[in-house]
């Protein structure tokens, strides 16, 4: 079947003016970077798309054109190049590359773009414009229940991250079946003027490849059969009836020198990083991302955040924040108001070692020590640092999570920037919605900073001895020259497996925070115990002692009192014994050491895993 070949459109200023290529500028500049920030703004938008109760899936894909492909493009869809000077060269130089490199984005199971294609021909009583809100209207607002706010930036994102500002998009939209399948291409440059006769001719810099329309000329997509045939020749992916979305190729897609395979790893950690709360495994199945990465036709695996360190931790903040149980939640309200603003969940763990993808330019912190934020539709805004726990061994992870109350959603909705990618108090004008934002930033900056710190809620306690600060910084002073197993975990090999000790054994205690109770300041420590194939590790026996700093312990006398072991209890609280003995009977796991600390001392912790030949 012959595909009709497509016809450039060069949009002219209006009468009333247009809005330029300057558009870029108006929409602000991203923090991130163009790999980053397309991934986060493409997968936002497909987040947005997702409204028929089932979570979307979506692949990616970078990859090099066939001969074939590139011989499709070339005679069906960039058949002729703009009169513009700069859109002109950018496009042949990239068009005339030997391998020209591609990134596709792709969504299955979403509403995909349908409506009206000309933005000028809009029948009554039509509500669905998602098509000329994503290929014709700049900055036009989404009616999304809370969605990512606008389509400006998300759009201006593909257009930088192609070298020739070039996408080609393909959509079926939902409910339209085959004839309702949509091609079209579009080119965003620098405006440029064509003089005439007696007038300058002046135009905005945005260009489209599709079918023109005898009256005007504008060009409109190819549609139906037609569309799926061009879609095929140019390795789009097929769509029956049943997989409405769209698919977004970027021409010539930048990749700074870099091979496929690096930028497929940090495709993986964009993803990971911007969107596990929406690929957890308990993520409800209306809201979890189904995500896939092909390198020129090769999966790539892309884990689950729950075996991704360190956000196996945040995802267990996030179940904690979801569920209302954990170890550490705090609602946060404004405080004249009463107004519930959210609510932090904060985890601490073990820190375990990272799974290396990208080296040097990776996004994943050494030591986790943040705060993701997030409104309720589960995407991260941006991680609000904070300070390391004393022992380098551990770190900290929480999410905060905005109400779902219709207007603390809007508030904090109206406060970011256009690529969402913030929480910035004076976007918004003086009122309840500034307030707060503001009250909200102020509190998880207070949480974050003092979480190696603090008591686990967050508010001193009455106390006997020195402040816990105090004592905290003493603690990990003491704790830098200890040595031992360390209380990471180990991980297995790439075949995912993990060594069976020889013996039952316990790691090292790691100092993990100080609580202040009524009888006194009291250290916590953590252990993880293994247990051998026989399993006859039965009891843990632990110990205390005061120590000075490099971790030598001094031995008590009568002006120095001992340290004593209030109690050991495993992770989940399922055993627990008061003293310094716990029966553990074969079980293997997390367990707490509670520690009582005399007055300005620093302690440390022993443990030992004691076989049936030893009792």
């Amino acid at each position: 079947m012959s595909v009709i070949p497509f016809q450039l459109f060069s949009e002219p200023y209006g009468s009333t003016g247009n809005i330029g290529d300057n558009v870029r500028r108006l929409l602000g500049a991203p923090t991130l970077d163009p790999l980053q920030t397309v991934i986060r703004e493409s997968l936002q938008n497909i987040a947005d798309a997702a409204k028929l109760g089932v979570g979307p899936r979506i692949d990616i894909k970078i990859r090099r054109l066939t001969e074939e492909q590139k011989f499709a493009l070339d005679s069906k869809v960039i058949t002729s190049l703009p009169a513009a000077g700069q859109s002109r060269t950018v496009l042949r130089e990239s068009l005339s590359q030997k391998e020209l490199v591609v990134m596709e984005i792709c969504d299955f199971g979403t509403i995909g773009l349908g409506g009206p294609t000309r933005s000028d021909r809009i029948p009554l009583g039509v509500k669905d414009t998602q098509f000329i809100n994503f290929l014709r209207n700049i900055g036009a607002a989404r009616n999304t229940v809370q969605g990512g706010g606008t389509y400006g930036f998300g759009k201006i994102a593909l257009y930088r991250a192609s070298r020739c500002s070039t996408i080609i998009v393909d959509t079926l939209p939902y409910g339209t079946g085959p004839e309702g399948r949509r091609i079209i291409a579009c080119h965003v440059g620098p405006s440029f003027d064509i003089p005439g006769n007696t007038m300058l001719q002046s135009f905005t810099g945005r260009h489209w490849w599709g079918i023109p329309d005898p009256d005007d000329g504008i060009v409109d997509p190819l549609t139906g059969l037609d569309a799926q045939v061009l879609a095929s020749n140019l390795g789009l992916p097929d769509r029956g009836a049943d997989q409405s979305g769209t698919s977004i190729m970027i021409l010539d897609f930048m990749t700074d020198g870099e091979d496929l395979q690096t930028l497929g790893n940090k495709v993986v950690e964009a993803v990971l990083w911007n969107f596990w709360p929406r690929m957890m495994r308990d993520t409800p199945a209306s809201h979890r991302f189904n995500v896939r990465l092909e390198l020129d036709g090769v999966p790539v695996t892309i884990p689950a955040p729950e075996d991704f360190p360190p956000l196996d931790l945040f995802a267990k903040a996030m179940r904690a924040a979801r569920s209302g149980e954990g170890n550490d939640i705090r609602p946060l309200l404004a405080t004249k108001s009463q107004i519930r603003v959210g609510t932090l969940a904060l985890e601490k763990g073990l820190r375990t070692a990272r799974r290396s993808l990208v080296g040097e330019g990776t996004v994943l912190p050494s030591v986790s020590q943040h705060i993701a934020l997030m409104r309720p539709v589960g995407l991260v805004v941006k991680y609000l640092p904070g300070t390391a726990l004393p022992d380098e061994r551990l770190e900290w992870a929480g999410v905060f999570i905005t109400s779902d109350d219709e207007d603390v959603e809007s508030a904090f909705a109206e406060s970011e920037p256009p690529a969402h990618d913030d929480w910035i108090p004076d976007n918004l004008p003086k009122g309840t919605h500034k307030t707060l934002v503001n009250v909200a930033l102020r509190e998880l900056r207070s949480c974050a900073a003092d979480m190696g710190l603090s008591s686990p809620g967050g508010k001193p306690g009455r106390q006997s001895g020195p402040p816990l600060a105090k004592l905290a910084g003493r603690m990990g002073a003491v704790l830098e020259g200890v040595s031992g197993d360390g209380a990471e975990r180990k991980r297995g090999k790439a075949s995912g497996g993990r060594a069976t000790p020889a013996r039952a054994r316990a790691s090292a205690p790691s100092f993990l925070r100080l609580e202040s109770t009524e009888a006194g300041a009291v250290a916590v420590f953590i252990t993880e115990v293994r247990q051998n194939a026989g399993r006859n590790g039965r009891k843990l026996s632990t110990s205390a002692a005061v120590a000075v700093d490099g971790g030598r312990p001094i031995e008590s006398d009568a002006v120095l009192p001992a340290a004593t072991i209030v109690s050991v209890r495993s992770w989940d609280g399922s055993q627990c014994a008061e003293g310094g003995e716990l029966a553990i009977d074969g079980a293997e796991g997390m367990y707490e050491i509670r520690v009582r600390i005399p007055f300005d001392c620093a302690v440390i912790a022993d443990v030992e895993v004691l076989t049936e030949s030893h009792q």
